[in-house]
């Protein structure tokens, strides 16, 4: 049965592919503020992971040349502990906290100025991808390697391929922590695989508009729903928090 539910986290998925593959950015956000409209709040990091997976492979399919692998392979390294780690803390955490962090995070996100502090650390990857992959697995969204990222030298492409490798080992690390602590993917097995099926259109079509759209004019609307979306959730994380 095609519900609700179903379309709304499938579209979801192809408007995260379109906006990453035109964007280099925005399509985690999407789907965070998507799917906390429709879904439990404890179901909502666990079945984010999922609604991405399929457009960071994508873009994996597409840039694969662009790949930096001796940023990418650490970064994995670190994600490996930092998703089996966050996943268990998740569980443990109450409903109201994690609205109201995933809120927070969200317009800090959204809203704090570009910060231009870079690690001085030789060999930072590992690093980055412990701290981004921890902070994801427990509230959705990890942000620091799209900031780390960008104070490198690679060019765009590279910058698309090399984010796009660590998310999706990243998002399997994730599902796999999940699974581990005991959520239960099965209902929304069709849903994911319908959302894995549309990230690929959604990719081509992403690569067509990124030079044909006002990349200002997208943020501007961006920033104004994902802002919207946030606050809501902060208002229902406040209320449980208080009842």
């Amino acid at each position: 049965m095609i519900d609700a539910v179903f379309v709304v986290l499938v579209t979801a998925s192809f408007l995260a592919s379109v906006a990453n593959a035109a964007f280099s950015a925005g399509g985690a956000l999407i789907v965070l503020a998507i799917t906390s409209t429709v879904l439990p709040i404890q179901a909502i990091v666990p079945i984010h992971s999922t609604l991405l997976i399929g457009s960071t492979a994508t873009r994996v399919l597409f840039f694969w040349e662009h790949i930096d692998w001796k940023i990418a392979g650490p970064f994995l390294v670190g994600s490996l502990f930092g998703a089996f780690i966050g996943a268990r803390v998740y569980v443990e955490l109450p409903e109201a906290f994690v609205a109201t962090a995933i809120s927070l995070l969200m317009l800090v996100a959204l809203w704090l100025p570009r910060v231009t502090w870079r690690p001085r650390v030789r060999h930072p990857w590992a690093i980055v991808g412990f701290i981004h992959t921890l902070v994801s697995t427990m509230f959705a969204y990890g942000a620091l390697l799209h900031s780390v990222i960008l104070h490198t030298n690679l060019k765009r492409r590279q910058v698309v391929g090399t984010m796009a490798g660590g998310l999706t080992g990243m998002g399997v690390f994730k599902i796999a922590g999940y699974v581990m602590v005991g959520f239960n993917y099965t209902p929304y097995l069709v849903t994911i695989a319908a959302a894995i099926a549309v990230s690929f259109l959604g990719t081509a079509v992403g690569k067509q508009l990124g030079d044909r759209l006002s990349e200002d004019k997208f943020r501007l609307i961006y920033r104004v729903l994902i802002t919207i979306t946030a606050l809501r959730l902060l208002y229902v994380g406040l209320i449980q928090g208080i009842l």
